[in-house]
Parts: C-alpha cells; structure tokens; sequence
C-alpha cells in the first residue's frame, strides 16, 4: 500500500537514493555494492566545494562494495567518497577495512562500532555499510536457507516481529525452532 497523497501542495528541497546490488563471484565470494547519492533542489553554500553545491549536483555521493562468502565472513571491503561537501572526508575511507573478517550476524553493528569509533568514521558509510550487509543477508539466503535445511537455525529468528520464535511465522516455516506456548507445539 503506498503512503497516502499528502494534503497540501510541497516542494522537493532534498532527494537521497541509495541503491545495493548483489552479485555472485566465480568461485565461493559474493559481492555486494551500494549507492548512496544526495541532491539538493537549491544551490546550497559551501566554501571547500567552489562556494556553492549547485542545484541537482551530487552533495553526497560514497560508494561501498562487501566481498563475503557464504557463511557472510567479510572478505574485502571498499569505500569510496566520490563527492561530499568537505575535503577531508575521502579520509574515511580506509577505516573501514577493520571490518574485513567479521561475519554478518547479531552483534555486528555493535563489533562494527567498536572498530570503527564515530569521529573517525563516516556517518553515510556507516550507513551504507548497514544496508549493505543487510543486502548481502538478503543476496546470499538461497544459499543459507539451504544450509538451514540441513539443520542450522535461521539467522533471522527473533530480529524482528515477523521472525519472532513464539510468533505465526516461524511456528509454520521453522516448527523446530518455535517457542511459543506449549499446547501449540502439541497440537
């Protein structure tokens, strides 16, 4: 369902599209790529960038690119600040390589936080970053779902409402997994 129309007449002042991709390597890797590109509809002050950010030039602009095996171990990592309205921020870049290594799972935003502190970071490749695990999640489940059959638990259980081990969903599609009230796992 989409959002409702709005009830006043508005004018578009900022636009951010972010966009990830998900491909599959020869071999056993996966790369998984996102976008991130903020514009703006005014011409927007800005002294390191010629004084001005022009209308629909790109304010932000980074990209991020995970390289992961099946088991989401991050293997490689990429970032790239392509614009942004400070000279220093391309600086950020190559923190993110304290994340080679780590395995996509519950506890990897806090582990990503412990390695990369927030002044030496970026906050729009941090969020990149996020999206873009939660893509490779997403790029690299039929190959999961069927590890899964083999008798591993889901990742996804109890991330969210839907996934709730006492909830509908995993009772019906993970019935060995479900803790929700006894009679239901009897009947």
């Amino acid at each position: 369902m989409p959002l409702s129309v709005p009830e006043s007449g508005r004018e578009e002042i900022y636009f951010r599209h972010i966009d990830y991709t998900g491909y599959r390597r020869e071999g056993v890797l996966w790369d998984i790529e996102g976008h991130l590109k903020d514009l703006r509809s005014a011409d927007f002050p800005c002294v390191e960038r010629g004084g001005f950010i022009r209308a629909g030039e790109a304010f932000h602009e980074m990209r991020l690119r995970l390289t992961v095996d099946d088991d989401l171990k991050i293997h490689g990592i990429e970032a790239v600040v392509e614009n942004s309205p400070f000279k220093i921020c391309p600086c950020t870049q190559a923190i993110f390589q304290k994340v080679v290594g780590l395995t996509i799972c519950r506890g990897f935003i806090k582990e990503v936080r412990a390695r990369i502190p927030v002044k030496l970071g970026c906050t729009h490749l941090f969020d990149l970053l996020l999206g873009t695990a939660s893509a490779a999640f997403q790029t690299v489940g039929q190959v999961r779902y069927f590890k899964y059959c083999r008798g591993l638990k889901p990742d996804m259980i109890d991330t969210c409402l839907a996934w709730d081990s006492a909830g509908d969903v995993v009772k019906r599609e993970w019935p060995d997994y479900y803790t929700g009230a006894q009679e239901d796992k009897a009947g």
